[in-house]
């Protein structure tokens, strides 16, 4: 595993974000510890989290509680979830605060490193929200804080608000980031910075380097060499139906066949060649990804050290 400094910590920041996965969403703590020691013995250094992903921050409390990682350990919470289907989240600084203390509560910590919004509510003024992420680092509870699925436009009302009262603004972000276009939004209010629609947003992240968490990094399974184009399982027994709504179409099924002659020329993974593409696009970014096979984790460890010419960047 590679290492990258930010002076927002003291602490290294593994390159890849070990993200939430079936297995931490599920009712056994001990099965998720397993998984979350391999994760850590692979060289993960941050993990992903968020109120609404079932038992993962009871289950990651539960590693805590257990292991000496805390001093070393990044650990990236979400929060606040308007918009996105079947969410009862209302788009309020009280939302915020509540979910807060009970991920707190379930992680079994006084503080995250890092904080995001899940989702946002254009209608809504900033105001509110970005007094309560500052209260709430005032209190220690979280270091810096974000938006995941906040347009460039939002981010930037964030921080113009924060700026003229003397507060903290967004210092981090995490929208998806990977090759693909997106052609579906089956979880509602998503944001990515990647695609030509995205242009501007890309540019101005190339250009302020606001460090990016991105998710769907792998095309939310598309690119991670589980579905072969050529291969003889359909798509639909291998993805989930939410990835081949958000990703199946001939284009993206075009980059992927790229990505697998890629892989082949380079004798190394589809996911390797993914992931070397999405770090050499002048991101400051950190890839989350998720496995919980040790195999997979190294696999996807290795990733930087894939090399990709400019001609084959310019492929995607």
């Amino acid at each position: 595993m590679k290492y990258k400094t930010l002076d927002l910590f003291t602490k290294k920041l593994s390159y890849l974000v070990y993200g939430t996965n079936g297995i931490m969403f599920g009712d056994d703590p001990e099965a998720a510890a397993d998984v979350l020691d391999k994760a850590w013995e692979t060289g993960f250094r941050v993990i992903d989290t968020a109120n609404s992903y079932g038992n993962s921050e009871k289950n990651i409390g539960y590693w805590i509680a257990r292991r000496p990682v805390r001093d070393e350990l990044v650990l990236l919470d979400k929060g606040c979830n308007p918009g996105q289907h079947g969410s009862p989240d209302v788009f309020s600084g009280e939302t915020i605060r509540e979910q807060m203390n009970r991920s707190l509560d379930l992680l079994q910590t006084d503080y995250v490193d890092m904080y995001l919004l899940h989702r946002d509510d254009p209608s809504k003024p900033v105001d509110e929200i970005v007094e309560t992420l500052n209260a709430l680092k005032e209190e220690g509870k979280v270091q810096h804080f974000g938006g995941s699925n906040w347009s460039m436009e939002r981010i930037q009302e964030a921080n113009t608000y924060a700026g003229a009262h003397g507060l903290q603004g967004f210092t981090i972000c995490g929208p998806s980031f990977n090759p693909a276009v997106k052609v579906g939004d089956p979880w509602g209010g998503s944001i990515s910075a990647a695609g030509p629609d995205n242009r501007l947003f890309y540019e101005w992240l190339v250009k302020t380097q606001l460090p990016v968490f991105a998710y769907s990094a792998l095309g939310r399974g598309f690119f991670s060499g589980k579905y072969r184009t050529g291969g003889p399982i359909p798509i639909d027994e291998v993805l989930g139906e939410g990835t081949i709504l958000e990703y199946n179409c001939p284009e993206n099924v075009e980059v992927l066949k790229k990505l697998e002659n890629l892989a082949e020329k380079k004798g190394c993974r589809v996911s390797q060649v993914c992931l070397s593409w999405d770090l050499a696009q002048g991101l400051n970014l950190f890839p989350l990804v998720n496995a919980s096979s040790k195999v997979h984790m190294e696999e996807l460890a290795r990733a930087a050290d894939v090399e990709l010419t400019e001609e084959e960047c310019c492929l995607f």
